[in-house]
């Protein structure tokens, strides 16, 4: 009985037998040649130098088949980032945003100013400190009010953002943060009114502004302003007997020649100091008027002005 022969021996013979077969067919006699072959070159010495190369090893093939496994897992990580980005922002077009404004304590800001960055889009809170806007979802809002530290918001395709306004003395920053639409616990629970396109409205003597290029001012800004409230203060005396202390939120228009009108207020505290404010604010010099595209125009103007116990006592 025959020992068979290695597998290998077999390889080569059969390897050694296909060449032949190759040279005799490349320079053997051909039966039907029609076409002579000027421009196409001989692959013999190709395929001999491939039938003479060794076999993959093992440790080649697994190399390879890491380096396909690691593409295919990039492939799909990168899906996955494009995928979460696109639910991020869904839509760079516009959207309804509303939410409220707080101070420090956490009590509403009537008459806060709520900016599209970049534009003259913008609006004001109601007496409940809330807001309701049109937006791009991947705009920036600017939130600001007087005597607080102003913040710029992102608004990533959110429908609410509350924002809490720090003030100078406080120690702290302002922050917001997002959420459904709600109104806040300690809030009132007031549904507030439609405050879209509150850009400009005309009373039949001209448009008034809420948001302008520069704002108007009191004659040597806002300190000479803080200065003025409280030399010209009298602290009404129901207040004082009652012990109460808070802060008067004012809406006003001050025209083009630096007067004021349609004094209204937004939230009082009551005994008598919302009348004092409001004689405080008519008994202010002229203003420095605003402007829009540098001609003074007339505009609306929220100021709070705060009364406090201990500085009248």
């Amino acid at each position: 009985m025959k020992a068979t022969k290695p597998f290998s021996t077999r390889l080569r013979f059969c390897q050694r037998r296909f060449d032949n077969r190759l040279i005799a067919y490349t320079f053997g006699p051909k039966q039907s040649a029609f076409v002579t072959p000027f421009f196409q070159s001989s692959t013999l010495k190709q395929r001999i130098i491939m039938l003479q190369k060794s076999e993959t090893s093992r440790w080649a093939i697994a190399k390879y088949g890491f380096a396909t496994l690691l593409i295919a897992s990039l492939f799909v990580f990168v899906a996955a980032c494009e995928d979460q980005s696109k639910k991020e922002v869904v839509s760079q077009g516009p959207i309804t945003l509303s939410g409220q404004i707080f101070s420090s304590n956490n009590t509403p800001i009537p008459g806060a100013n709520i900016v599209l960055k970049g534009s003259q889009a913008g609006t004001n809170t109601d007496a409940n400190g809330a807001y309701q806007l049109k937006v791009p979802a991947n705009g920036t809002l600017v939130v600001s009010f007087v005597g607080h530290q102003s913040i710029e918001v992102p608004v990533n395709g959110k429908d609410a953002i509350y924002v809490r306004l720090a003030q100078p003395n406080d120690g702290t920053q302002s922050s917001y943060w997002t959420g459904s639409p709600r109104i806040p616990k300690h809030a009132n629970n007031t549904k507030f009114r439609d405050l879209l396109d509150r850009k400009m409205v005309d009373d039949g003597n001209g448009e008034i502004f809420t948001v302008v290029d520069k704002n108007p001012e009191f004659p040597g800004g806002m300190p000479a302003l803080g200065a003025y409230i409280i030399n010209n203060m009298k602290y009404p005396e129901p207040a004082l007997r009652a012990h109460v202390s808070g802060r008067v939120f004012l809406s006003f228009v001050i025209n083009t020649d630096g007067s004021m009108q349609d004094i209204q207020i937004l939230k009082g505290i009551g005994f008598g100091a919302d009348e004092e404010a409001v004689r405080m604010i008519k008994a202010m010099p002229r203003w420095k008027p605003g402007t829009q595209d540098g001609k003074p125009v007339r505009v609306k103007y929220n100021l709070p002005i705060n009364f406090s116990l201990k500085d009248h006592q």
